[in-house]
C-alpha cells in the first residue's frame, strides 16, 4: 500500500571549514552515512525507465537474504520492509516534488536470491532530478539509502531506455552489467544509436598534490558503429571497458553501460592489484612496478618492503584491498572506483566524517566542521553523458605533507 510521506522542512546551515557560508542544505544530502560501510550492508540496486512524459518507473532490486526474518505468533518467519523515494529538482531544493513509501512483507519460504520491485513516481519531462531511494528493514529498524540522478531533460535521455540482462538467472536493470544485455527504447522517434566502445584505465589516480594534472576523457574510442533501434539491441560484455550510446548526435545526448566482472567490487587480476598500489608508492617505484617483467615477484617484494616482514605484509594486503573493494563499490563509473579521485582519498584517509553533495560538486571533511585543523577535499562533478558519478579533486600542493603522513601512518598502524 502506498502512503504519502508527511513532508517536513529541515534546514541545515552548510559551513565550510574556512568559515565560508554555504547554501541552505537538506540533511539527507549529507552522504557521510552512505560512505560508512561498517556493520549492516544492504544491496540496493536501482534504475529508472520513463513510461511517458509524466511518470517514470523506478526499479529496485534487493537481496532478501539481507533482511531479518522474525518469527510470528503463527510460527512463520517474515521479513517486513519499506521501500521509499523522494524526488527533488536539485540538491538545494527544500521540498520534494514527489515522495512515497511502500510497505512489503515476505515469508522466508518464498525467499529468492533477488527480488524486483517496480514503483511509479511523478517526474515531468524537461529536467534532471535527484532521487533519494531507501529501504528500511522494519524488524531491525535499520535504513539504507542511495541517491541517483534521473535524466529526463528530453526524450533522448537515459531514462527512456530500459536495460535488461540477458542472463535469466540475474535481475539487473542497472548500467553495470556482468553479462550480455539488451536495450529497449520507449521513444519511437529514435531510429538509430551511435555506439562507442572505450577501454577503462587501470592505474592509480594522480596524488592530491599533483597540481599539474588535468582531467581528460579518452577522445578516440576503440571502435564506433551505428545500429538501428528497430532491430534487437543486444550487446556482449566487454573485458575491460564500457559502451557509450549517443542518442542524439546534434546535442551529444547519451548514456553508458559499464561492464564489470563477476567478482566486482573485488579485484580479479594481478594487473589491477598492482595498479592499485600507486597510492602507497613514489612515482619511480610505481613506474618500475608497472613495467616489471616479473609482476608477481615484484608485487610480493614491494609489499614485503613496505611491511618489513611476511606476516605484516599479509595483513597489510588484506586491509588495503578491503579498502580498494569499498572504493570500487562506492565510486565505480566509467573507471573502477579505486582509480578515481574519490577512491584514492577514501583508500588512504578512510570514510569522511562529513560529505556534502551539491548539484555540481561534493565536499568531504575529515575532522570537525569549521575547524582549521580539519582536512577538506573539494570534488567537482564532470558534466558528461558518460556517467553522473564522475568527480575530480581540486588538487593543492598543500595536501602533500599530510597525504604522505597519512600513507606512512597507514603502513605503520596496520598489519598487526
Amino acid at each position: 500500500m502506498k502512503n504519502t510521506w508527511k513532508i517536513s522542512l529541515i534546514l541545515v546551515l552548510g559551513l565550510f571549514i574556512f568559515n565560508c557560508r554555504g547554501p541552505l542544505r537538506l540533511n539527507e544530502f549529507d552522504l557521510a552515512e552512505g560512505y560508512q560501510v561498517n556493520g549492516l550492508q544492504y544491496e540496493l540496486n536501482s534504475s529508472f525507465f520513463s513510461l511517458n512524459d509524466s511518470i517514470t518507473e523506478l526499479s529496485v532490486v534487493i537481496k532478501p537474504s539481507d533482511l531479518l526474518f522474525a518469527k510470528t505468533k503463527t510460527d512463520n518467519y517474515i521479513a517486513r520492509y519499506t521501500i521509499g523515494y523522494k524526488v527533488f529538482e536539485g540538491y538545494n531544493e527544500k521540498l520534494p516534488i514527489d515522495t512515497a513509501r511502500i510497505h512489503y512483507s515476505l515469508k522466508q519460504e518464498n525467499v529468492q536470491n533477488q527480488k524486483l520491485h517496480k514503483i511509479k513516481m511523478f517526474a515531468p519531462l524537461g529536467k534532471n532530478y535527484i532521487v533519494k531511494i531507501f529501504i528500511t528493514d522494519e524488524n531491525r529498524n535499520f535504513t539504507a539509502s542511495t541517491i541517483k540522478t534521473l535524466r529526463k531533460k528530453n526524450t533522448n535521455d537515459r531514462s527512456y531506455f530500459k536495460i535488461q540482462s540477458l542472463n535469466s538467472i540475474k535481475i539487473n536493470p542497472t548500467t553495470f552489467q556482468e553479462d550480455s544485455f539488451k536495450l529497449i527504447c520507449s521513444n519511437p522517434s529514435i531510429k538509430k544509436l551511435k555506439v562507442k566502445i572505450f577501454s577503462s584505465n587501470l592505474i592509480s589516480a594522480p596524488k592530491p598534490y599533483e597540481v599539474n594534472y588535468s582531467y581528460q576523457f579518452a577522445q578516440i574510442p576503440d571502435s564506433t558503429y551505428v545500429i538501428n533501434t528497430s532491430s534487437a539491441l543486444s550487446f556482449p560484455p566487454l573485458k575491460n571497458g564500457y559502451y557509450n550510446f549517443i542518442t542524439d548526435t546534434i546535442y551529444n545526448t547519451g548514456f553508458s553501460v559499464f561492464s564489470v566482472n563477476e567478482s566486482h567490487p573485488k579485484l580479479n587480476s594481478l594487473n589491477q592489484a598492482i595498479g592499485a598500489m600507486g597510492y602507497l608508492l613514489g612515482k619511480s617505484e610505481y613506474a618500475e612496478l608497472i613495467r616489471s617483467e616479473t609482476p608477481k615477484k615484484s608485487f610480493e617484494q614491494e609489499w614485503l618492503r613496505l611491511a618489513g616482514n611476511r606476516q605484516r605484509a599479509r595483513n597489510l594486503i588484506k586491509d588495503y584491498y578491503r579498502e580498494v573493494t569499498i572504493a570500487n563499490k562506492l565510486f565505480t563509473c566509467h573507471q573502477p572506483g579505486w582509480t578515481t579521485d574519490r577512491g584514492m582519498i577514501y583508500i588512504i584517509y578512510g570514510p569522511p566524517r562529513i560529505v556534502y553533495r551539491y548539484d555540481n560538486s561534493e565536499v568531504w571533511i575529515y575532522g570537525e566542521e569549521n575547524n582549521l585543523l580539519s582536512e577538506q577535499f573539494d570534488f567537482k562533478k564532470i558534466e558528461t553523458n558518460i556517467s553522473d558519478n564522475i568527480f575530480v579533486l581540486k588538487r593543492n600542493i598543500n595536501f602533500k605533507i599530510n597525504y604522505n603522513r597519512m600513507v606512512n601512518a597507514w603502513i605503520d598502524e596496520r598489519g598487526y
